[in-house]
């Protein structure tokens, strides 16, 4: 049986440990892409999926858990980080695709 996407895609961005990208996507009945996502199943640029790979490593390095951050100031500046690489994400996929962000104090769709 074909699979066929459905129209309006959810990508959803957050980081979790051991993973390569903070990218999510829920599968439909039509559409199985699995729960774990990567930038080329997006078609996302070189430079965009090297940087949420970077984002995703640095949340690994200083974000430790239930503890907290190593530090503040590393904690506000992957923040920062994310909120652009969600506004990137977006203008990249905005065909065909919403990103949900769900990093940070307040979970939303762009």
């Amino acid at each position: 049986m074909e699979q066929y996407p459905p129209w309006r895609r959810v990508i959803r961005m957050f980081p979790d440990y051991g993973r390569d990208y903070p990218l999510w996507e829920t599968s439909t009945p039509t559409w199985d892409v699995g729960y774990t996502t990567t930038a080329a199943d997006y078609g996302l640029s070189e430079e965009l999926g090297e940087d949420l790979a970077d984002w995703q490593t640095f949340w690994e390095e200083h974000g430790t858990g239930s503890e907290g951050w190593d530090t503040d100031e590393n904690r506000q500046a992957w923040l920062r980080e994310g909120e652009r690489l969600a506004r990137r994400l977006n203008t990249e996929v905005q065909e065909f695709a919403d990103v949900q962000i769900e990093f940070g104090p307040r979970h939303r769709r762009l």
